[in-house]
């Protein structure tokens, strides 16, 4: 998403320690129930909102991880989108509800939502070796689409268009309640992680497998990008198969720039033509013979549903959506239990009562347990406190089972009912004494051996004065197959050299803010044997192919790699 007129960043909150693992704890104004997911930026928490008289609502809060909110950058990018995702409020895209701090970590409080996203979907369908109903299959993808389009077009107060862009749209993030609807995930998400990922390493980032071809060469992108990856999960979700699937992220973006994929109708005959046409227009490689808008997309697929399929309207997800699911999994995901019913099963809950633990009745006090042995023997080992025992049980307990409007991995996540029981174990005996009985039966004149002594008294065989074996020969280096994670956390190393180039040389470059590309080949030993930058001729554009130069990849299986990475600087 673009952001409107920047905001001065604010200040990156101070780094607090890493939390232990958490069954419920108060988190700001919200109680954070149980964590459902972790991605490369943020923790999800199924949350709750509380207020006077024991108002309750189930929200998801998404917390930035710990070390990102020190990055002043990347905050301020990240506050930006999110202010602009909260006011995209549409039937098919997740209202945001809060934005704020707490803890030493920024997060987005945003709507909870009883479903599963679409990729679980299609996992649950390809397991039975089954494919999601086309009238199915078809709504969810025209519902996305919209979404997307309100998006695209959304205006400021003053009507001019902010050209919004949701940049990883796959079907991890098209969320299908068990009612029907469809909602879009994680707007204004995509373009904060990806300027984080290119300033600090210098390639783009995303899911390899939905990016358009623009989006893969880290050019700039428009809505017509949202579109193409939407047409690549539309493809999926008809076949089962994702498009450009190779062994390595290389290969993928090989396939995706080329525009590499076999059209439906040969994985699946009895897909439509008219239908497999809509697929291709929304995958064209090139962006001109692709839909111009999501109303289009949209527009096409309406068209073919109405006189191809039975129905197509909501209900018919719904009723998909139990049948796929189960009564039991869908009871278990809606009925959330207040936090009085979880104190009440034995979850310590903060500002509850628990009737299996006193530690979280705010009336009651654990009184430290008195050593009974000597003063000494056990404070100096254990503290004053003496010794207590927790003894804690998790098992998966009816009714407690959630999901939420977030991403991957949330299928099927439960809550563990804990109970924990406190007791004093009494202090162990002191070990009875033990003296040893000690003979010197040396003769009163017998001397003293000391080391150079002991030797001359013919001790010296106890001494091995062989040579020390010679050293195993060097073991060859383990060949990889070299991934774009390998070139990131190798290119990510080098950062500061590279920065360097841009702020030593900022009278080189064409604007204040952009990027130079370098095309560079990896060696199999993995050794860089050249390089060369698309600013060449001026000195800022020597010295990154310097430094491109030195860098040393992992020993690999290809005798040749070839790749172009775009480097992004700022200047202001």
């Amino acid at each position: 998403m673009a952001p409107e007129a920047r905001r001065p960043a604010p200040p990156a909150l101070p780094v607090a320690p890493a939390s232990e693992p958490i069954s419920v704890r108060q988190f700001g104004k919200y109680v954070l129930v149980r964590k459902l997911a972790e991605g490369g930026m943020a923790e999800i928490f199924l949350a709750k909102q509380v207020g006077a008289e024991g108002f309750e609502r189930n929200v998801v809060v998404k917390r930035m991880l710990k070390h990102l909110s020190g990055v002043t950058d990347f905050v301020g990018m990240f506050l930006d989108e999110a202010r602009l995702a909260a006011r995209l409020a549409h039937q098919n895209i997740v209202q945001i509800y809060d934005l704020g701090a707490a803890d030493g970590c920024y997060f987005i409080c945003m709507e909870y939502l009883a479903g599963e996203d679409f990729s679980t979907v299609l996992r649950t369908a390809g397991r039975r070796r089954e494919y999601v109903p086309l009238n199915v299959t078809v709504r969810v993808i025209i519902d996305a689409a919209m979404g997307l389009h309100f998006a695209h077009e959304f205006a400021d107060e003053e009507g001019k268009p902010l050209k919004l862009v949701h940049r990883d749209i796959s079907p991890s993030n098209v969320f299908v309640t068990y009612q029907g609807q469809v909602k879009l995930l994680d707007f204004g998400i995509a373009k904060a992680e990806s300027r984080v990922t290119n300033t600090t390493a210098g390639v783009v980032k995303g899911k390899y497998m939905y990016m358009a071809p623009e989006q893969a060469r880290g050019i700039g992108v428009d809505r017509r990008a949202d579109i193409f990856s939407l047409g690549v999960s539309l493809y999926e979700a008809l076949t089962n198969v994702r498009p450009f699937a190779h062994d390595s992220d290389l290969a993928i973006l090989n396939a995706v720039l080329k525009g590499q994929f076999t059209p439906p109708r040969k994985l699946r005959a009895e897909i439509p033509p008219e239908l497999e046409a809509v697929v291709l227009k929304a995958m064209a490689t090139n962006v001109e013979e692709r839909y111009q808008t999501s109303a289009q997309f949209a527009g096409d697929l309406e068209a073919f549903a109405a006189g191809n399929t039975s129905s197509s309207g909501g209900t018919q997800v719904a009723m998909y959506m139990r049948e796929s699911f189960g009564e039991k999994r869908i009871t278990e995901k809606t009925r959330i239990p207040s936090l009085s019913s979880l104190a009440a099963s034995g979850v310590d809950v903060p500002g509850f009562a628990n009737p299996l633990s006193p530690r979280t009745d705010p009336e009651t006090t654990v009184p430290p347990l008195k050593p009974k042995t000597p003063a000494g023997q056990l404070a100096q080992a254990q503290g004053e406190t003496g010794t207590m025992v927790v003894q804690t049980t998790a098992g998966r307990s009816k009714g407690l089972l959630v999901a939420a409007a977030v991403t991957v991995g949330l299928a099927g996540a439960g809550f563990g009912a804990y109970q924990a029981f406190l007791k004093p174990v009494p202090p162990p005996a002191p070990p009875p004494e033990r003296v040893a009985k000690v003979v010197d039966e040396r003769p009163d004149d017998a001397p003293v051996l000391v080391p150079a002594q002991a030797i001359d008294a013919g001790l010296a065989a106890a001494v091995d004065t062989r040579p020390p074996p010679p050293p195993p020969p060097p073991k060859e280096p383990r060949l990889v197959q070299l991934s774009i994670g390998d070139i990131t956390k190798v290119v990510g190393k080098a950062y500061g050299g590279i920065a360097k180039c841009f702020s030593e040389h900022k009278d080189d470059l064409p604007s204040t803010k952009g990027q130079a590309k370098v095309t560079f080949t990896i060696v199999g030993s993995g050794k860089v044997t050249a390089a060369s930058s698309d600013m060449s001729e001026k000195p800022v554009g020597r010295c990154l192919e310097v430094q491109v130069k030195a860098l040393k990849f992992p020993a690999n299986k290809d005798k040749e790699i070839s790749l172009t990475l775009p480097f992004a600087y700022n200047t202001q």
